[in-house]
Parts: C-alpha cells; structure tokens; sequence
C-alpha cells in the first residue's frame, strides 16, 4: 500500500508543477508595446497532459467567454517531450495515446 501511495503522489507533483507554471505564466504576463495596448502572454503547455487539457477548457476559455481575450495577444506554445511515431500515434512523457486527427 505504501509503494503505490508514494507512486500515486511522484506522479502528482509534476502535474501540479505544470498547473502552477501555466498560472503564473497568465498571472505575471510580459507588458506589449504601446502601439497594441495589448497584454502578450505566451502560454507553453504539454500538448498531451491531462492538466494542461483541463486548464485551457476550463480557464484560458474564460478569455473569450468574457471578452478579455480582445485585451490579450495570446501566443499558445504546444511544448513538452512528445514524439510522432508509426501510423500517427503519439507518445509522450505522460502516457501514450491513440491515432492523431
């Protein structure tokens, strides 16, 4: 019981990790240029994970929702150790995964 906890939590900790490097990329944005009166945030995000799925469904769509997104020049950055192999499947640091679109 002990081992799989300990498993459980190592594997928890770089998702949280994640979780807390994408809000403060949103939280801490770089300032744009005077002439867009823009704020710039560039988003990375591990194109497969959980978390970061979860995040721009449930809160970065919160932009457009409310029209802020008018405000933001919003560079979304697909980063993360993510690799294409044999018909089309995709494998990542996360886990596996089906056929692409």
């Amino acid at each position: 019981m002990a081992s799989s906890s300990k498993a459980r939590h190592s594997s928890v900790a770089p998702s949280l990790q994640l979780l807390l490097f994408i809000c403060c990329v949103l939280l801490l944005p770089t300032t744009s240029t005077s002439e867009s009166n823009k704020v710039s945030v560039d988003l990375y995000y591990e194109t497969l994970c959980p978390d970061s799925y979860d995040f721009i469904v449930k809160h970065l769509i919160k932009l457009f929702d409310t029209g802020l997104i008018s405000a933001v020049d919003l560079n979304l950055v697909p980063y993360g150790n993510a690799k294409l192999g044999p018909n089309n499947t995709i494998t990542c640091q996360d886990f596996p995964t089906g056929e692409t679109n």
